[in-house]
């Protein structure tokens, strides 16, 4: 398994309330400036992502895949978290972490909306209403720094 992971929610992270409502298609609704952000800290870690969004409910993994890679997103989907209990991604997290012969080494959980009392400390909570920004990248890169 990867050294380093980031789990990874889309709505509020990839994307932002301002974001394309109505728009078809997980690609669609990754925006471009969140998918340079993302790249930038994939490129500087070489972590790959384990999607934790409830889009993984409706999405195949191999779906993700491309869409995240139409959208120009560099980082290596490798994974879904399981779907255990929707209103607490961190036991989710903390399920698919136990379920790793060999557990990545770093980790950062990306997320707009659940506290991760399972997991403390590893949680980089973004906006709602702007999704990833530059504000979160330091604290991403210090969760996954060697």
């Amino acid at each position: 398994m990867p050294r380093k992971v980031i789990f990874l929610d889309i709505d509020g992270v990839m994307n932002s309330l301002a974001g394309k409502a109505g728009q078809r298609g997980l690609s669609s609704w990754l925006d471009p400036v969140h998918v340079a952000l993302l790249n930038d800290v994939v490129r500087a870690t070489g972590a790959v992502v384990v999607v934790s969004s409830s889009w993984r409910r409706s999405m195949p993994l191999d779906a993700l895949r491309l869409a995240f890679a139409e959208a120009g997103c560099v980082a290596e989907v490798v994974d879904v978290t399981p779907d255990l209990d929707p209103g607490r991604r961190g036991r989710e997290i903390a399920a698919w972490l136990a379920a790793q012969r060999e557990p990545p080494t770093r980790y950062a959980i990306l997320d707009d909306t659940f506290d991760m009392p399972e997991l403390p400390g590893k949680l980089v909570k973004t906006s709602r209403v702007e999704g990833l920004t530059a504000r979160e990248v330091p604290r991403l890169l210090a969760l996954l720094a060697d």
